[in-house]
């Protein structure tokens, strides 16, 4: 029993410093490579508490190359910008997402005229804008009061009424 709790207590430990980095962080956050050593090393503590009777070298072996694994997996990269004389990788922080009103887009027609400002803005031609239409069925500009195309490629347009 008393050897069972010393090392439970000690490999505890062990994760609790060599994995100290990972633990801090939300599992969602965690890479597949991370999981699963953190999995693996659970595993190697749990059969060594289970087999007290069992010597722990062959345990522990197994443990330590894990805890390798996650300190060396950055090694290559630190070295090679060290050897170069540059500053070593530092680690980018997460840059939080914006989620201001989507960007307004731009009026392509506007009272059945062609805006050439804002095609050429956008890198297109009236050409591209007559096929454009053509594909929504319309086949003059002058049926068209306002068109607008957003950033993701989206239009949105606004016909005239004719009087018959």
């Amino acid at each position: 029993m008393g050897t069972s709790v010393i090392r439970m207590v000690c490999l505890s430990l062990m994760i609790a410093i060599g994995f100290h980095n990972i633990l801090s962080k939300k599992i969602s956050e965690l890479s597949a490579l991370q999981q699963l050593l953190i999995f693996a090393a659970a595993n190697l503590i749990v059969v060594a508490v289970a087999f007290p009777d069992h010597p722990l070298l062959p345990m522990l072996v197994p443990f330590i190359i894990l805890l390798l694994i996650e300190h060396m997996r950055f090694w290559p990269a630190y070295l090679a910008h060290f050897i170069k004389g540059s500053d070593p990788i530092k680690k980018a922080e997460p840059q939080p997402r914006s989620y201001g009103p989507p960007r307004i887009g731009l009026s392509l027609i506007e009272n059945g005229k062609i805006r050439h400002d804002h095609l050429t803005e956008i890198g297109k031609t009236q050409f591209w804008l007559r096929q454009e239409l053509r594909k929504f069925g319309y086949r003059n500009i002058h049926q068209v009061n306002y068109l607008t195309m957003d950033s993701l490629g989206n239009f949105y347009m606004d016909l005239k009424k004719y009087l018959h």
